[in-house]
């Protein structure tokens, strides 16, 4: 029996579930989400400041013979470099955060290799410790043994970082030899480097024995390839979540079957846009999350599946709450006058609106307005192009009896709103929030930063359009998706919103206002359509609940993995594409089916089902009337997937459908185009 036996620790006594750098990179992301603010604008990235570690190590192990550095003195002086005010942070606090984080990491990271236990008993010895070549001192690495269990098989040893010297040069094998005064023929060593571990001992006189089992290995093979890139990593973990719900949709039907599959695939986008929410808030340093009704309901149990602790890399994330808003009970309330001008606000968005749509848009009975309508010979259900070129409408908005109706239904909405906004921890005295909904351009933030204007309002969003509106000077939006304000760029995927509406939608109803309870809470009213809800209980729910059961898989993998929005960005915007433009036939059933609440400017509700035939599309070209609702019969069925696998419309009549849809589309990006240009003049 030899007098010592001395172990490896990666990848002999530990095995890692990602690759070694994985650390580096998460702590690399930790710095970028903490000190975003006080970053220099080159290393607001954190690939880029994960490549300055690896120069700051190189520059570190050149000072001492065996290339060995230390953690924490590769991270004051990484800290000190990024940063734009060195004086702003307390970098011994930062740098000693990021050591522990590194360790935790391992600590989550890594298991006992399953085979070393028994691998080892050929080799006994009186006497056994770890030995490695690592960054971090002996007493960290023996934190992660003894949370794994094995400081009953070894409770001391040596790193080289404490030492200065390595078993790649074998000068810590000798100093081993000195501190417990043995002999080369006394000592044998196992380990995976074939140099470190196996050449280099046996050329200095002790047994060096390979340690390398094929299915171990091949993991390890594995992590190496995503982190080269030479697997994509999103695809890896899609595959991984689909064999773990295969026994489950064995037991459901072939359409509930095709919803949760849909779900299971387009998953990575709503993580995309989740992660991305996550590390906008930390980076924009808010009080408080709001995600707004509808979509947000189903957004905020993403967010606790994926982040159940509610922290990212180790970030305490802000408090989230869902708010119950919508266009409908927060528009009127943000009305800072009654007037034409103030009313563009709306007309900007729906050009063409009825006397009875504006009341409904402002959550006011439109039979109200019907008197008032006929003192200015306005029949109030009939459609007004421009409404604020029209001069019966400037008379009225200039009734006094008029403003007065208007004016109420402010103020008592407004009181009602504030009120449920303080219960939910919105007052006059919050000074930075962030709320998240779908897109499209952000109208009810807009509403909200009226009525709390020292308050900075950050929006996060899946994509947004073209603003037609002024924005707010407290009011600040982005999105994970496309944005039609900054670049041109996936701008095709927010032609047909509807359906990723749907596909997030929640079954309990739209917002209409609020009122008091019988115990003087304020509550919100809710409109729940039974047939827009018929299609949410038939297939989308399966699909809500397909991403949610991702979710829980994707938690860990995100921070193992150290996966930025960034990284599913692309991958979420294929996903979309093939959503819109390659639409699963069983999803277009249910969109078909869906009935589109469309009391916001236009009051009422759409049926996508809904085709005009030939002969009122041919009067189009002699009716005006009939022309309008064409329009907006384009203006709200852009998908043209929808069109293509349709069966009740003939060939004929669907390729023309489909070339004017094309035609409008091309326009309505012609026209963003240029707004973009002229915003940048």
């Amino acid at each position: 029996m030899r007098k010592l036996r001395t172990l490896d620790v990666w990848d002999t006594l530990l095995r890692r579930r990602c690759h070694p750098d994985n650390s580096k990179k998460a702590s690399a992301r930790i710095l970028l989400l903490r000190l975003f603010d006080h970053l220099k604008p080159e290393f607001q990235d954190q690939n880029r400041i994960f490549r300055e570690r690896c120069a700051i190590e190189g520059e570190e192990a050149r000072r001492d013979g065996d290339g060995e550095y230390i953690h924490s003195d590769v991270m004051t002086v990484l800290i000190t470099r990024i940063l734009n005010n060195a004086s702003d942070i307390n970098i011994p606090d930062v740098s000693d955060e990021i050591t522990e984080y590194e360790i935790q990491f391992e600590i989550n990271n890594t298991y006992p290799d399953p085979h070393i236990v028994d691998f080892i008993k050929k080799y006994p010895a009186e006497k056994t410790i770890f030995l490695s070549d690592f960054y971090m001192p002996a007493t960290d690495l023996k934190r992660l043994l003894n949370h794994h269990g094995l400081t009953s098989i070894v409770n001391e040893g040596i790193s080289s970082c404490d030492t200065g010297l390595n078993k790649r040069s074998g000068r810590l094998f000798s100093y081993v030899h000195s501190q417990y005064n043995i002999t080369p023929e006394e000592h044998v060593h196992i380990g995976d480097n074939i140099h470190s571990d196996v050449m280099m001992p046996r050329a200095l006189g002790l047994e060096g024995v390979h340690f390398m089992p094929s299915d171990e290995h091949e993991k390890r093979q594995k992590f190496e390839e995503i982190f080269h890139g030479k697997c994509n990593v999103i695809q890896h973990i899609s595959e991984k979540i689909q064999e773990s719900a295969d026994p489950f949709l064995v037991d459901i039907s072939m359409q509930k079957q095709s919803a949760y599959r849909l779900g299971l695939n387009s998953a990575p986008l709503l993580i995309g846009f989740v992660t991305y929410i996550a590390e906008q808030s930390l980076k924009d340093n808010i009080e408080k999350l709001y995600f707004f009704t509808r979509e947000g309901e189903f957004y905020i149990n993403i967010w606790k599946h994926l982040f159940p602790d509610n922290t990212l890399f180790g970030q305490r994330l802000p408090q989230t709450d869902v708010l119950e808003v919508s266009r409908l009970s927060t528009f009127c309330a943000s009305l800072r006058e009654v007037s034409t001008a103030e009313m563009m606000r709306v007309w900007n968005l729906y050009s063409t609106q009825s006397i009875f749509s504006l009341f409904k848009t402002l959550g006011i009975d439109p039979e109200i307005s019907r008197n008032l309508c006929r003192k200015y010979n306005i029949i109030p259900e009939n459609d007004i192009i421009y409404p604020w070129q029209d001069k019966r409408v400037q008379e009225l908005f200039g009734d006094s009896e008029f403003v007065k109706i208007i004016q109420s239904s402010i103020d008592e909405k407004k009181y009602n709103l504030l009120s449920y906004l303080s219960q939910k921890g919105l007052t006059q005295e919050t000074s930075r929030i962030g709320i998240v909904d779908i897109g499209w351009r952000g109208t009810i933030q807009d509403n909200i930063s009226f009525l709390f204007p020292n308050t900075k309002i950050f929006g996060y969003y899946l994509g947004l359009q073209m603003f037609l509106n002024p924005q707010p000077e407290n009011c600040q939006k982005s999105s994970f998706g496309p944005d039609a304000n900054k670049s041109r760029s996936n701008i095709h995927l927010l032609d047909a919103v509807s359906l990723i509406e749907m596909l997030c939608n929640s079954p309990s109803g739209s917002v209409l206002g609020y009122h008091l309870d019988r115990h003087g809470r304020m509550i919100s009213g809710r409109l729940v359509d039974q047939d827009e809800n018929q299609v949410f209980y038939d297939f989308v729910s399966y699909f809500q609940e397909a991403v949610l059961f991702a979710a829980r898989l994707w938690s860990d993998n995100i921070e193992t993995h150290v996966i930025s929005s960034d990284d599913l960005h692309d991958y979420a915007c294929v996903i979309w594409k093939n959503l819109v433009q390659d639409t699963d036939a069983d999803l277009l059933n249910a969109y078909h089916s869906l009935s589109h609440n469309e009391i916001f400017g236009m009051g009422q509700f759409i049926n996508k089902s809904d085709v005009p035939s030939f002969r009122e599309m041919i009067s189009t070209l002699f009716s005006k009337t009939e022309r309008y609702k064409f329009i907006q019969f384009i203006i709200q069925n852009q998908l043209i997937s929808s069109f293509k696998k349709r069966r009740d419309i003939g060939w004929t009549y669907k390729i023309f459908l489909i070339g004017i849809i094309k035609m409008a589309l091309q326009y309505k990006h012609f026209r963003n185009f240029l707004r973009i240009i002229n915003a940048e003049k």
